[in-house]
């Protein structure tokens, strides 16, 4: 009885942790404003003739291949497919440059091969200080591609190397991957608005 009441008590601690860092991300004002502003340059994108490309480690992989995949298919709404790439789902790529290069060159290679400069590059690093991060973010500066990192409240290294960054006020790894979760359906939502208003994709 004891330690069923013991784990209990550690999802009722671990639901409340959660609770009160999604709320505090949610009602964060610049957090808001980061989205509209990640949101309006990856339509600027697509509106060129770009694409959104996406990059992440661990959990952030996962998290970039649902991102993406809510594009390619869709979030809520019947509608065209809308082009995206995931950096991390191809394993002849990721081994061929881990391999030659080293892992910390897999994002940055993808970079400088696959993007131009009407694209968008969607970093996402719990720290901010993933290498292959920093080194994609490097390539992209040196490109002339737009840059957006998706972080925790500190932001690392990576902060001053993204055109623009959204940083979510918590520093543990998972409270910072939920509100992630949150926001980066959030962001395919207001991508999936913002391309059907502006005759990009056609609403079904």
């Amino acid at each position: 009885m004891w330690l069923q009441m013991s784990k209990l008590e550690t999802i009722r601690t671990f639901f409340n942790q959660s609770l009160k860092s999604i709320e505090q991300t949610a009602l964060d004002p610049e957090i808001s404003a980061q989205l509209l502003q990640a949101s309006e340059l990856i339509k600027a994108a697509y509106l060129s003739g770009g694409c959104l490309f996406a990059a992440g480690n661990g959990g952030s992989a996962a998290d970039v291949q649902h991102l993406v995949a809510e594009l390619v298919a869709r979030l809520c709404r019947e509608r065209d497919s809308i082009r995206a790439f995931s950096m991390t789902v191809d394993p002849s790529i990721m081994t061929a440059i881990g391999n030659d290069y080293g892992y910390d060159e897999v994002f940055a290679r993808q970079v400088n091969g696959l993007m131009t400069p009407k694209d968008v590059f969607l970093g996402i690093s719990t720290s901010g200080n993933s290498p292959n991060i920093l080194k994609a973010l490097e390539a992209c500066s040196k490109r002339g591609i737009v840059s957006i990192l998706l972080t925790g409240e500190s932001g690392g290294l990576a902060r001053s190397l993204a055109t623009h960054s959204i940083r979510v006020p918590a520093r543990d790894t998972r409270l910072i991957q939920e509100s992630h979760a949150m926001i980066y359906h959030t962001l395919c939502q207001l991508i999936e608005t913002d391309l059907i208003e502006a005759g990009f994709c056609t609403y079904r």
